[in-house]
C-alpha cells in the first residue's frame, strides 16, 4: 500500500480519490494485516523468551513490537477510515476535515510499512545469531 496504491491516490481530487478507493475491496486486506501482525508477534515473542541470545532476544523483541505495530495501525486506523470512505459521496464539497483525516490514514500507512520493515530485518538478524 505504502509505496505502490497510496502515492497514486494521495495525487488525486477528492472525487477521484473517494471513487477510488471505494472500487478496491479490502474487506480481505486489513483482517489479513491484523491476524498476520499478531501471528507473527506471537511467533516473535515466543522465539525472544526461548532465545539463549540475548542480543537475538531483543531483536526478537524488537522485531515484535513492530508486528503489534503492524496489526495496531491496520486495525485501529486504517480500517476504520477506509470505513468511512466507503460511505463518502464523490460529490461533496472537499474540506480540511477530508485532508486531515486522508494524511493520518497516510502516516498510519507509512507507521504500518516501517513497522513491519523493521520487524522483518530484527527477524532475520535475530535468526542469523
Amino acid at each position: 500500500m505504502k509505496t505502490s496504491i497510496l502515492p497514486m491516490l494521495n495525487s488525486l481530487p477528492y472525487d477521484r480519490y473517494v471513487n477510488t478507493c471505494q472500487l478496491i475491496d479490502m474487506h480481505v486486506f486489513h483482517p489479513i494485516a491484523f491476524w498476520n501482525g499478531l501471528a507473527t508477534a506471537a511467533v516473535g515473542a515466543t522465539k525472544a523468551v526461548r532465545s539463549e541470545s540475548k542480543v537475538a532476544k531483543v531483536l526478537y523483541a524488537a522485531g515484535t513490537v513492530g508486528m503489534a505495530t503492524v496489526a495496531v495501525a491496520s486495525e485501529g486506523v486504517n480500517r476504520p477510515i477506509w470505513r468511512q470512505i466507503e460511505r463518502w459521496s464523490p460529490y461533496r464539497d472537499t474540506d480540511a476535515a477530508w485532508r486531515g483525516k486522508r494524511r493520518r490514514w497516510h502516516l498510519a500507512h507509512e507507521t504500518r510499512t516501517m513497522g513491519a520493515i523493521g520487524a522483518a530485518a530484527c527477524f532475520v538478524l535475530a535468526s542469523l545469531i
